[in-house]
This record gives structure tokens, C-alpha cells and sequence, in this order.
């Protein structure tokens, strides 16, 4: 009785928050669904609320439905936030976005397992108005607090990932901790989505040290850095260090400065001491040596019968969220023919499950979204050359520098997703996207005045 009293109270403090900032700092919501991101294991705090928990259930979930709650306020009483939703509503990023939901929409009329196809549909477009509410929410002296959030927030992880590689007590999923190699996963539901959440953090880290000149603050948050480098390798997540590696060279090319250099080159340093220290780790990244289909027997087995079912249906897929009734119905066989695994139905790897569920439609879908990214970058960067000559390209250079942030958590989140999933899934690049256009509508209102 105690601890379902104790559920309420915080789901109420919750509601409250949601509700207090909603009214009064609408854009601070979206900083802190950024760091709700970081919090899985809020299903645990919550009392069970029925039909409600779909959408209420966790403290991610909560924070989403308050922030599209403000963003339909804002929308009734001020008639200046219609009049930037039409500008949204035109952009070529949103409707790339719309495509793509459509192409699963249509997907029903033939797709083997419609209900799914209807909840997939139902969660893209309940993200859609994540973004649409961030875009309409979010403001330009709050550009840098989500990364302010996320590093932090992975930050205050790290002794927690310390406690549990140390201890081998997990504190949730404690299954994960059985076995020869314990993968941390502190408050996440799986490790590899843990990892990725601390090479956002990285990534932020890097972005807010852009702005930080002064030694002792560039020592603090070099200091976080390491420790967020530390929590990564604890992981032993191959794809969070495949994914952090690639993101260090992007970031090195699209922020030339310095002062990026200097502690992504202690960062790599540092990383090959920890691989060379750890016999654990070094083991781990040997996989890579042997191709992707050494990674394990699961990955495997799921990437040919993903082929197959491609191949089968090259054009419009089997439709969207059809991936595990199509594997469980028509591809069981393929378990006489290739090294089967028990209990493996569902796709690890973003790319195969657009391309079996909606075909090449849908990866051409994919790449219009990210073609519409890097236009959206390059209306970002368009001006920052001539950075310092007055202050319309200061402020263009200052856009610039979070618009390359947001962008590579995007990048983050997609590599990452091809060994963990959950790429449009994660609320993370929906809040890149909202805030890289934010960035992006506000340039244009400067040139109209």
C-alpha cells in the first residue's frame, strides 16, 4: 500500500511539472524530455494508470503528450504561432517527414498484420506532433540547454554504471548482469540504447565546450568527458564505440576549430589506453574483424531471413510493423535451411526493417528525410564564413554551431539503430529535427526584416 502511495505522489509531482512549465516555460519541457530520455526505468515508478499508460506510462511518454498539450494552447491564443505552423507545415523537411508516414499509412492496404500497422502508424504521427510542437515551442536562447541536459544527465549516470560493472548488482533487468560479460545498462531498458544516450552526451559535452573559453570550465567538462568515455567502455557496447568513432570524425569536419581538436585528440588517447587496459573490451571490438554476421548467431539468423523477406517483396515491403508476423508465418522454415535462434523475431537493424516493411518506396522515403537534414544544414551554415563582419552573421555563426549538434544526434541515434533499432522511434531525433528547424525558421524571419 506504501509503495503504490508513494507511485502516485510521484506520478502526481510529475503531472504538476509537466503542467507548471507547459503554462509558464513551455520550452524548458523540451529540455527535460531530453533527459526523461535517459529514464526506462520510470515504467517501475509509475502506478498502474490502464488505458492511460500507453501514453502516460513513463516520464518520456508524460513529457510528450505536455509538450504537444502546450503547443495546442500556444497554437488557440496566439495567432502568431498559426501563422508560424503554416511556415512549418511548408518546409521541405516537414512534408519529407509526411511522406514517409504516408508510405507506412498505405502500407495497410496490404500489409499481414494491420493492427500492427495501425499502431506504428499512430506512434509516427503522435511523434509528428512532437516535432511540429517543439518547432512551434522552442526558442533560440534555449538552443544549447537540451545538450546541457543530456550531458548531465549522463554525467549523473556514471557512478551508477561504476556501481554496477563493479558490483554486478543491477538495479533494474538484473538478468543482464548474468553470465561471463555483464552489459550495463543503469536505467535503460537495454545497453546498447544506453550507450547511445552517452555518445549524445559526448557529443554535447563537445558542443558546449565550443562556448566555453574559460580554463576552469573547459577542465570541468573536460573532466565529464572522461568519465562519460569511461561509463561508454563499461558498456561494452561495440556499436556505441563503432557510432561515438564516426560522430568524432563528422564533428572534426564540420567544426574545424581548435578547440575541437585538442580534446577529441585526448579523447582518442585516452580511448586506445582503456582498449589496451581492458582485455574485456579489446575482445569485444575483435568482432569487428570477422564482418558483421560474427557478431552473434541472433543478428545473423535475423539479417538473412530480413534478405529474404526483402528480396520477396522488393517494391512496397510486407508493410509497416508486419516485420515479426511475416518472420513467425511465412519465413519459420528458413530455421531448417541457416543456424536457427529460439525466440528471435523481431529486427535489431533500422535499414532491413524500412526495406522489409516498406520496401524500396520506403528507403527512398529515408533518404528524402535525410537529404531534407542536410538542407536543413546547410540553411544553418550558408553564412558562417562570414562570421564576425556584423552581428545578423554572428547570430548566423550561433545557430550554426547547435544546428551541427542537433545533426549529429541525429547520426548518432541512426548508426546506433542499426545494431539496437528504435530510430524514429526515439524521441531524441524528433528533438533534433524540431530544433534544427527552429534554428533554421528564425534565419528566415531575419532575412524577411
Amino acid at each position: 500500500m506504501g509503495l503504490t502511495l508513494l507511485k502516485w505522489g510521484f506520478f502526481l509531482l510529475s503531472v504538476g511539472t509537466v503542467f507548471y512549465f507547459g503554462w509558464k516555460k513551455p520550452s524548458v519541457l523540451i529540455s527535460l524530455l531530453a533527459g526523461a530520455v535517459a529514464l526506462d526505468i520510470s515504467i517501475t515508478w509509475f502506478p498502474s494508470l490502464g488505458p492511460l499508460g500507453s501514453q502516460l506510462g513513463s516520464l518520456a511518454r508524460l513529457f510528450t503528450v505536455g509538450i504537444i498539450g502546450a503547443a495546442l494552447w500556444r497554437l488557440w491564443i496566439e495567432p502568431e504561432k498559426r501563422r508560424k505552423l503554416k511556415v512549418i507545415l511548408n518546409h521541405f523537411l516537414t512534408r519529407a517527414l509526411l511522406i514517409y508516414i504516408a508510405v507506412g499509412a498505405f502500407s495497410f492496404l496490404y500489409s499481414l498484420g494491420r493492427g500492427q500497422t495501425v499502431v506504428e502508424v499512430s506512434r509516427l504521427l503522435t511523434l509528428f506532433l512532437l516535432y511540429l510542437s517543439i518547432c512551434l515551442l522552442a526558442e533560440r536562447k534555449h538552443a544549447l540547454l537540451p545538450f546541457q541536459v543530456v550531458h548531465w544527465v549522463g554525467v549523473a549516470l556514471v557512478p551508477l554504471t561504476l556501481y554496477e560493472g563493479l558490483t554486478r548488482h543491477f538495479i533494474w533487468l538484473g538478468y543482464l548482469a548474468e553470465g561471463t560479460i555483464a552489459r550495463v545498462n543503469t536505467t535503460f531498458v537495454d545497453p546498447n540504447i544506453f550507450a547511445r544516450y552517452l555518445v549524445l552526451g559526448i557529443v554535447a559535452n563537445l558542443i558546449i565546450q565550443y562556448y566555453n573559453a574559460e580554463t576552469r570550465k573547459r577542465v570541468v567538462y573536460f573532466v565529464s568527458l572522461l568519465g562519460l568515455m569511461g561509463a561508454l567502455a563499461i558498456t561494452l557496447s561495440r556499436s556505441g564505440e563503432l557510432t561515438l568513432a564516426i560522430v568524432l570524425v563528422l564533428i572534426l569536419l564540420l567544426i574545424p576549430r581548435k578547440r575541437m581538436i585538442q580534446p577529441i585528440g585526448l579523447m582518442g588517447l585516452i580511448g586506445a589506453g582503456i582498449v589496451a587496459l581492458s582485455p574485456t573490451v579489446w575482445q569485444r571490438l575483435l568482432t569487428f574483424r570477422k564482418g558483421f554476421g560474427a557478431l552473434d548467431a541472433q543478428r545473423e539468423y535475423l539479417w538473412r531471413v530480413s534478405w529474404a523477406m526483402f528480396t520477396d517483396h522488393p517494391i512496397f515491403g510486407v508493410g509497416l510493423g508486419g516485420f515479426q508476423k511475416m518472420f513467425l508465418t511465412h519465413y519459420l522454415s528458413y530455421k531448417t535451411v541457416i543456424p536457427y535462434v529460439e525466440g528471435v523475431s523481431l529486427s535489431h537493424t533500422t535499414l532491413l526493417t524500412i526495406a522489409v516493411e516498406l520496401g524500396l518506396i520506403g528507403l527512398a522515403a529515408l533518404v528524402w528525410i535525410w537529404w531534407a537534414l542536410v538542407r536543413v544544414l546547410r540553411g544553418c551554415t550558408k553564412h558562417r564564413s562570414l562570421a564576425g563582419k556584423d552581428d545578423i552573421d554572428r547570430n548566423r555563426l550561433e545557430r550554426y554551431i547547435p544546428g551541427v549538434g542537433y545533426f549529429l544526434w541525429i547520426v548518432t541515434v541512426f548508426i546506433s539503430s542499426q545494431a539496437e533499432g528504435r530510430f524514429f522511434e526515439d524521441p531524441m531525433i524528433w528533438i533534433s529535427m524540431g530544433m534544427m528547424l527552429c534554428l533554421l525558421v528564425e534565419v528566415g524571419s531575419e532575412k524577411k526584416t
